[in-house]
């Protein structure tokens, strides 16, 4: 029993059907959490709400590319795939689709840095230099990530020379029942430079986040002090709920994406009975990471959850109250 569900895990029939079902459950929650975005978003948090519908929109997007778009099927463990989705059944070009789905995947960190920075400039320095130089920054970003993501497409090897070695050194993907010529070799031989470019690339938006993180963290605990004496309990349990929100909203997607990034290198160095089966649960794992960020947002932003309460549970919403004792700061934490 457990053989035959490891075996159809390892299969790509299997493996597009889990897919399909995944995204026949993430779909709505990603349209719920975009008409929250949209429409429910509190007068409090109209500053944030566009960078919050775009960090919203890359992750489902990768969700959906992933899951039902293109379903890109890896050839453990090799630098290989091919599509299943329906972009594929509908004649889109391999290269194109995993151009797509590494700048998309690529795009999802750069935008938790923008919604970062924009709390960070709406909350402390809108007032400072920094806001000239917040737009260069935020474009710069994206650049270089569509930049490496272009390099790496105007990389990838001539097919018929690539797949032909591809077999020859991995003869056991002709079970997969699939054409030759759906098949992509991203890379044949991942040389030390490209690794260096990859880690380089990755390790700066990696310290982004982390600084902008810090630095909010840091500043909103320093303001909370300073003020504590000057507004009520309630107000500053409110704070500290804000923190610990945006600490769990960013921190546990983060945390679905590389999992399965670290786990694969480990698994790399063992000793796998079925290092395919185990490389789709890995990615099955990984695109369920836009769906736990929408839900997450949806509990713990109060507006969205008082959304969802009134629509499904048929209760009436609570008006949201503003606490303006504290000052400028408190009339803009919730922002």
């Amino acid at each position: 029993m457990v053989s035959s569900i490891i075996k159809f895990i390892g299969s790509p029939r299997g493996y597009s059907t889990i897919f399909y079902v995944i995204s026949g459950i993430s779909f709505p929650i990603h349209l719920f959490g975009s008409y929250c975005i949209l429409f429910q978003t509190s007068a409090t948090m109209k500053s944030v709400k566009w960078t919050l519908f775009n960090l919203h929109f890359w992750s489902a997007a990768l969700d959906l590319s992933i899951s039902f778009l293109a379903q890109p099927f890896f050839c453990t463990p090799t630098m290989a795939a091919f599509p299943l989705g329906v972009l594929s059944l509908i004649g889109v070009p391999n290269d194109l689709l995993m151009l797509s789905i590494y700048t998309i995947f690529m795009l999802v960190p750069v935008s938790i840095i923008s919604m970062f920075e924009n709390r960070y400039f709406v909350l402390f320095v809108n007032r400072g230099c920094w806001r000239y130089f917040r737009y260069p920054f935020l474009v710069a970003n994206y650049i270089i990530v569509i930049t490496y993501c272009f390099i790496i497409y105007l990389e990838i090897p001539d097919q018929e020379i690539a797949i032909k070695k591809l077999f020859k050194k991995y003869p056991r993907f002709y079970n997969f029942e699939i054409p030759v010529s759906s098949f992509i070799v991203i890379s044949d031989e991942d040389r030390s430079w490209q690794k260096l470019r990859r880690i380089s690339v990755i390790s700066f938006i990696l310290l982004e986040i982390i600084v902008f993180g810090i630095l909010l963290r840091v500043k909103l605990k320093l303001s909370m002090k300073k003020i504590a004496s000057s507004i009520s309990s309630k107000t500053l349990q409110m704070q500290k709920r804000f923190i610990k929100a945006l600490n769990l909203q960013i921190a546990i997607p983060l945390i679905v994406i590389f999992v399965p990034i670290i786990a694969g290198m480990i698994f790399k160095a063992l000793s796998i009975v079925n290092p395919q089966a185990f490389s789709n649960l890995l990615n099955f794992y990984f695109s369920l990471h836009g769906v736990l960020s929408t839900i997450l947002m949806l509990y713990l932003q109060n507006p969205y959850r008082e959304a969802v309460l009134s629509i499904f549970c048929c209760r009436k919403p609570v008006e949201s109250k503003i606490f303006t004792t504290a000052g400028k700061f408190s009339r803009k934490s919730m922002t």
